[in-house]
């Protein structure tokens, strides 16, 4: 995901909030004392590519301080399914993969689990792909386009949507 990132915004300095403690699980616990911890200096965006299947009022509260400090939240959000969180949650960017887009181009969707679709692969390790590594170029171009507020970054960010709608018939966006 990193690199992912990196190929949108070659500058951005990273913060690892450990979620996945030596295995490819976390938990409500785990994912609250993380972003407690960067609550301590609130970082511009937060990259969540992953998803927990049920809410917690403890992590929505948090997520939602965090914005109220000004921080994006980015989540990954699968095409098929059940509600993710917290892509789920409101004011949170969420993504899913978009085969329409390559690496440098974006969709708004505006669906009901994804207002956001990118590219699936990751360029660098092309046996990566999902809606994670979509999520990862989301927060990179939200990296490269970040104006100082998270108001004028999404505006910044707008400007490089390419297509509208999640047809593939839709037509490019102008």
């Amino acid at each position: 995901m990193a690199t992912t990132i990196l190929r949108h915004a070659p500058d951005v300095e990273f913060i690892n909030a450990i979620v996945f403690p030596g295995r490819l699980a976390t938990s409500v616990s785990c994912l609250c004392d993380a972003l407690e911890w960067i609550a301590q200096d609130p970082p511009e965006i937060v990259l969540c590519s992953f998803g927990l299947a049920r809410s917690s009022l403890e992590l929505e509260m948090r997520i939602s301080a965090l914005q109220a400090a000004g921080t994006l939240f980015v989540a990954s959000s699968p095409v098929h399914g059940e509600k993710i969180y917290p892509a789920a949650y409101a004011d949170v960017l969420s993504v899913q993969g978009d085969a329409r887009c390559k690496p440098s181009e974006l969709s708004q969707l505006g669906l009901p689990g994804a207002r956001y679709g990118a590219c699936v692969i990751a360029p660098e390790a092309p046996g990566v792909q999902g809606a994670s590594v979509a999520a990862a170029h989301v927060g990179g171009v939200l990296a490269a386009s970040w104006r100082g507020r998270p108001d004028t970054t999404l505006q910044a960010f707008g400007r490089r949507i390419r297509y509208r709608g999640c047809d593939n018939h839709a037509a490019p966006a102008h």
